[in-house]
């Protein structure tokens, strides 16, 4: 099966059956609204926005913020370098991390006052450590940008 389709909890993000009218982790209501595929190994980010605990405010503000992968659009100044890092351990899977790189990135942006980031960058890096074991780091790197003013 290509898709399957989950209800995930617009409060908390957890993946509920489909026939379920409430959430079972927060106990939330939920509707056929909430229908979503679950994508086990890949996402949105407007999805690991609606898993944040933000005010209606900053909901409204992170919307609008630009990230991308290519040049910075016109109408924009850069600013500044922004970079975020998270972590993971062996076990952990790389959507879960990415989740976390995201949410750092967004929250960096906001906190910063940019509208956006281009040339955004990813790496990768596996970390030997005797002692814990391995763990993995990804990296992320751009343009920071803010609305030409």
């Amino acid at each position: 099966m290509l898709s399957e389709v989950y209800r995930i909890c617009p409060k908390c993000g957890t993946n509920n059956e489909v026939a379920a009218n409430f959430c079972l982790k927060c106990g939330s209501k939920l509707s056929k609204d909430d229908e979503k595929p679950l994508l086990e190994h890949g996402g949105q980010l407007s999805e690991v926005l609606a898993q944040m605990d933000l005010t209606p405010e900053e909901q409204l503000a992170a919307q609008k913020i630009v990230i991308m992968t290519g040049d910075m659009p016109q109408g924009y100044r850069f600013q500044d370098v922004v970079y975020v890092n998270a972590t993971g351990v062996l076990g952990q899977s790389y959507k879960e991390v990415m989740e976390q790189l995201s949410k750092h990135l967004y929250s960096t942006l906001y906190s910063l006052g940019m509208a956006g980031i281009s040339n955004l960058h990813i790496s990768h890096t596996v970390v030997p450590d005797e002692g814990v074991g391995n763990h993995f780091d990804l990296f992320a790197y751009g343009n920071g940008f803010s609305v030409r003013g």
